[in-house]
């Protein structure tokens, strides 16, 4: 039977109790259904797994603790999409591996969406990529952020950029070293995205004959780069 885990944002110490707020008690024991007396992981985001027993009221003690490195290392750019497109590449996205997503409204896109709307929206999507982040047993949770356009993105603290272009003649495998990845919107990249992409020295590859969705594509790059 799976062990059932939450996340907390802070470093525990081991060999102590914690005591927890009244929301993680409820999801504890209405969502989750442990008892006293069984065990749950806590993992905190940045690399560390907890061992935990739940007490049955209010605290779990911490019997051990699980550290791992690091493994993926890719950041994400990719564009707002509709809301069932979007919520499924932040939680497929995870479960593959990344270690940040920036999300940008597309230049072919921007009368669809709106920054303020979208920025409303983070909360929901971070609690999607939480629990993708559980579920997956993922060490790190990856963070998320959200930009208005490709222009506003610093991409001076990346050195190894790609960017998915159904034209280009270089197939992406995995023998590929990047630490940045650019997908496109549903209509592919406009002509200022295109220039400024251009200035960052990015790399460009395919990603097979069939042409993938916007929600489809990034997956499959952090799938092949990842896996």
């Amino acid at each position: 039977m799976r062990t059932a885990s939450i996340f907390i944002k802070k470093k525990l110490d081991k060999n102590t109790d914690h005591f927890l707020d009244n929301s993680q008690i409820h999801y504890l024991k209405k969502v989750l259904k442990i008892k006293e007396g069984e065990p749950l992981f806590i993992h905190n985001g940045v690399g560390d797994r907890y061992v935990c027993t739940f007490d049955g009221k209010g605290a779990v003690r911490i019997n051990d603790l699980i550290t791992k490195k690091r493994k993926f290392s890719v950041t994400l750019l990719a564009p707002v999409l509709k809301k069932n497109q979007l919520e499924f590449m932040l939680q497929k996205s995870v479960e593959i591996g990344v270690e940040n997503i920036y999300l940008y409204i597309s230049e072919k896109s921007k009368h669809s969406f709106n920054l303020e709307k979208e920025e409303k929206k983070m909360k929901r999507y971070d609690d999607i990529i939480t629990s993708a982040f559980l579920q997956s047993e993922n060490f790190y949770k990856p963070n998320l952020n959200i930009v208005k356009s490709i222009k506003d993105f610093n991409f001076d603290t990346f050195s190894q950029i790609i960017v998915l272009d159904q034209f280009s003649d270089n197939p992406l495998g995995k023998e590929v070293s990047c630490d940045l990845v650019i997908s496109g919107g549903e209509y592919g990249f406009g002509g200022i995205e295109m220039k400024i992409i251009s200035k960052s020295k990015a790399s460009s590859f395919n990603l097979g004959e069939n042409i993938l969705r916007a929600e489809t594509a990034p997956l499959v790059a952090l799938s092949i780069l990842n896996i």
